[in-house]
């Protein structure tokens, strides 16, 4: 059996949003920079748009890294599915184990009185 994740394409996803938003940021900063007539200086436009360009490369990076990771478990689920069984499993008796233990200030004399 096959099974396909169509969620791991970049179909207008979260950082797709993102990347659109700091565009049109970007765009309503050209306009007030341009309605200020000249009063604010032009470095600190220029160093907004640098800064918005670099937070545009690391969302890019960004997504790039997660769907290629996303692809790499695919791959490892698909050639070791019942070592990535086992190991699930494993991890949820650990994490069980943790989540009933009680917390550290009680003592059992305290719950008997």
């Amino acid at each position: 059996m096959e099974v396909f994740f169509n969620n791991l394409g970049s179909d207008e996803s979260a950082t797709d949003k993102l990347l659109h938003d700091l565009s049109l940021a970007e765009q309503g900063a050209e306009d007030l920079f341009e309605a200020d007539g000249g009063n604010l200086a032009g470095q600190s436009k220029e160093r907004f748009l640098t800064r918005v360009e670099k937070v545009k490369a690391a969302c890019r990076s960004l997504q790039s890294k997660t769907v290629a990771g996303a692809k790499a478990a695919d791959r490892a689920v698909h050639e070791h599915p019942y070592s990535v069984a086992g190991f699930a499993f494993g991890l949820g008796l650990v994490l069980g184990a943790f989540m009933l233990r009680r917390p550290a200030g009680t003592d059992e004399s305290e719950e008997e009185a």
